[in-house]
């Protein structure tokens, strides 16, 4: 009996000192987790009609999800349409005015749909139905989640090893242990930058950096602004 206790804490120090070691594994760099994002300006002015968006949902590419008012520019159409013949010949020029006319109306009647060109997930609303638009005014932002980003900071000497379209290893902590992901370097910095104070390199006494991107397909765990880890 005695000898079987003496013998625990022993196990409980390697077992200790294997968590520890597990825990202080070497990484090549480090940084933040983030997505390409875009913002949605009305490409036209008048009131918002509608404006199916909120703030977490997923918006499909040209999925229309709002409407501007087109009252005016619907009776402005008619108006046209009612001057011009309806057997005339295309271009004819003694209506090129009216014709010219029309397809500017047509394509303002256009820009009053509220759609968006990418796919991604609503991160900020910045208008709301009833509320008036103005072209150029921002409706909403929204983040490309599906394909992440790594920004990390590299030494020169690190960079040297590097090149653009290379495999890396990524890895994210998720309930205590790290999860790794493929990635590809996107971009290198032909500029060196100061350290970032948030993040810490290999070694300290470099105190210029080259900032470099790593693509990371999202498997619906990663996050924008997450701390993730890189192995070249």
């Amino acid at each position: 009996m005695t000898q079987r206790l003496s013998f625990l804490p022993l196990l409980a120090a390697l077992v200790l000192g294997s968590a520890c070691q597990d825990t202080q594994q070497h990484y090549d760099a480090s940084g933040t987790l983030e997505a390409t994002t875009l913002t949605l300006s009305a490409q036209n002015n008048g009131s918002i009609l509608s404006f199916d968006a909120e703030e977490g949902q997923r918006i499909d590419s040209n999925q229309v999800f709002g409407w501007l008012d087109t009252a005016q520019l619907s009776l402005q159409k008619e108006l046209i349409e009612a001057g011009l013949p309806a057997n005339r010949r295309h271009a004819d020029p003694r209506y090129t005015a009216q014709e010219i006319q029309l397809a500017q109306v047509e394509d303002m009647l256009e820009k009053c749909r509220i759609s968006s060109p990418v796919q991604g997930i609503v991160i900020e609303k910045y208008a709301q139905r009833g509320e008036q638009a103005y072209a150029g005014r921002p409706l909403l932002k929204i983040a490309d989640i599906d394909n992440m980003y790594l920004k990390a900071y590299v030494t020169a000497t690190q960079l040297a090893s590097l090149q653009l379209g290379q495999e890396v290893k990524v890895f994210s902590r998720r309930d205590g242990k790290d999860v790794e992901y493929p990635g590809r370097i996107s971009h290198i910095s032909d500029q060196a930058e100061f350290t970032p104070k948030s993040i810490q390199t290999q070694d300290e006494r470099d105190n210029l950096v080259y900032a470099v991107k790593i693509r990371v397909k999202n498997d619906g765990y990663l996050k924008m602004g997450m701390y993730a880890n890189v192995n070249f």
